[in-house]
């Protein structure tokens, strides 16, 4: 089985481990209290910060581009949701093989169609700051619901039922 694009088996672990404090703390920031994190100032360029790119009343050297003090904790959760998210779907099983590469495709693409519907409910739902805080979640959408997706299927395959 050549699987290039997979991680050793360990990053799952690891990627679980990184999963649930980030996903907490994105909790905490979702749910407006975000006073209860730390905070991380920091100096980063801006692109299209706030209105004024629109309105022509740039504070900085250039509509486009300004250097900003900004609160970093928000990027600093989502970077590692993502790293999280993405190395518990793409590491490899200890018994790698085509049935696991199959089910494996099965969920992505299972995945992909349950978050298509979900984003079209959203729209015609979801309005305003609703719509705004699902599409916060709806980024890790994909790669959860197919993590979930997929250990459910592996673990029907490796745990049949004695219905059958």
């Amino acid at each position: 089985m050549n699987s290039n694009y997979l991680f050793p088996t360990v990053c799952k672990r690891v990627g679980w481990g990184l999963f649930v404090p980030f996903a907490i703390m994105g909790l905490i920031l979702m749910f407006g209290h975000e006073d209860w994190l730390p905070t991380l100032p920091c100096k980063v360029i801006a692109l299209f910060n706030g209105p004024e790119w629109i309105t022509e009343k740039a504070v900085g050297p250039s509509p486009v581009a300004q250097i900003i003090t900004d609160n970093m904790i928000e990027e600093v959760i989502i970077i590692g949701l993502v790293i999280a998210l993405g190395l518990i779907a793409f590491s490899r099983e200890k018994d790698e093989d085509e049935f696991v590469e199959h089910l494996r495709a099965k969920s992505l693409v299972w995945s992909l169609k349950v978050n298509m519907i979900l984003i079209l409910i959203a729209t015609l739902f979801l309005y305003d700051s609703n719509f705004l805080a699902f599409t916060w979640i709806y980024l890790f959408g994909v790669p959860l619901v197919f993590a979930i997706k997929f250990e459910i299927e592996l673990y029907r395959f490796r745990h049949p039922s004695d219905e059958e």
